[in-house]
């Protein structure tokens, strides 16, 4: 975590003597942002192989070795590097979840991030109104430049958490004997598909989602080398009839960080269409933050309530176990379990056609 206490702080803090708040603001956005720096001149990526001065990394990093200093410091305090004797290094925690070559690296996802911060902006309109305030990045189109980088970072960004935290979810689920199609519902960059896939040999990946988020799933099918086992399909999860677009039904049907970013009805709705492509017996894995599943984590807890005042922003929001459930057993769906996750936030539900 960005802000170490020592025992002595954290115990001022709990019995209210130091100013906690100050610890919000502007501590936490200060850290956030040199954190996002920190991975855009690719500092930690730097640091992966060897120790180095603020010298040598200024020079490869095209930075002042003063400002740079200020930076390396900084980070220091925060327990994102090690310094010793004027060499810096990497910590344990910023050699496994921030460098390029970590196969569980969020510094993509840590790139992206100020774009969700650019969210909160409208928050206050939120709060006085509770209606949508935005449309997402996606709904725009993406034509200007702006967008599409904007969208390649989201992308990005997506894909590296998934494949850091995926694996938890895959090891969860087991798919019904014989399974050889799964439909990745708005998969996008496809990565939870490429995690089944690497776990069922057998096994074939149809995503369907809008162009861009094709784009990176063909990117993410490529790094993989899954090319052959990935087949991408460009429609509108809300608009389309999923059973002209599909004429063989599927063993299994993912719903994963879909709920969010739309209202009762359309979740409804589409989950309707999905459960229609499901052979009998076959599995619905539904992963979102489901607001009553945070299991008592003050973590979990916020990073649910974030997220659902984000998306309020946005047109979405954040729902209890029981509206998914009553959402897949009107599609046709039993067996409705809810799984616990060591991944803060994020909850597992399945079901099975009935």
């Amino acid at each position: 975590m960005p802000l170490r206490l020592t025992p002595l702080e954290a115990l001022l803090s709990r019995f209210n003597i130091l100013p906690t708040p100050l610890f919000d603001t502007p501590l936490a956005p200060g850290i956030a942002k040199m954190l996002v720096t920190a991975c855009e001149l690719g500092l930690f990526d730097s640091l992966s192989q060897r120790r180095q001065s603020a010298e040598e990394l200024a020079e490869s990093l095209h930075c002042h070795p003063q400002g740079l200093k200020l930076l390396l410091n900084l980070l220091v305090s925060a327990g994102y590097l090690r310094e010793r004797r004027g060499l810096y290094a990497n910590s344990r925690m910023s050699q496994r979840w921030l460098t390029s070559d970590s196969p569980v690296s969020i510094a993509p996802y840590v790139v992206h991030s100020p774009d969700i911060v650019n969210i909160w902006e409208h928050v206050d309109e939120v709060i006085r109104t509770n209606s949508q305030a935005m449309r997402m990045p996606y709904e725009e189109g993406a034509s200007s430049p702006e967008m599409k980088a904007m969208l390649a970072r989201h992308y990005a960004g997506l894909a590296s958490l998934a494949t850091a935290l995926g694996s938890e979810i895959i090891r969860h689920i087991r798919l019904p004997q014989g399974s050889t199609r799964l439909l990745d519902v708005g998969g996008s960059h496809a990565a939870y598909s490429a995690l089944f896939c690497r776990k069922y040999p057998d096994l074939q990946a149809t995503i369907l989602d809008i162009e861009p988020g094709l784009e990176a799933g063909a990117r993410t099918a490529k790094h993989m080398h899954l090319e052959e086992r990935m087949n991408f399909v460009c429609g509108d999860i809300v608009k389309d009839d999923f059973s002209t677009l599909f004429a063989d039904p599927f063993d299994v049907a993912l719903y994963f960080h879909i709920a969010h970013l739309l209202q009762p009805e359309l979740n409804q709705a589409i989950l309707r269409k999905v459960v229609q492509t499901l052979r009998p017996g076959g599995i619905l894995v539904f992963v979102d933050q489901v607001t009553d599943q945070t299991h008592g984590s003050r973590l979990a807890s916020l990073m649910v309530q974030f997220m659902a005042l984000t998306m309020t922003t946005c047109g979405g929001t954040c729902y209890p176990f029981a509206s998914v459930k009553a959402w897949l057993e009107e599609a046709g769906m039993h067996q409705v379990s809810s799984y616990r996750l060591l991944t803060p936030g994020a909850s597992l539900i399945t079901a099975v056609k009935q």
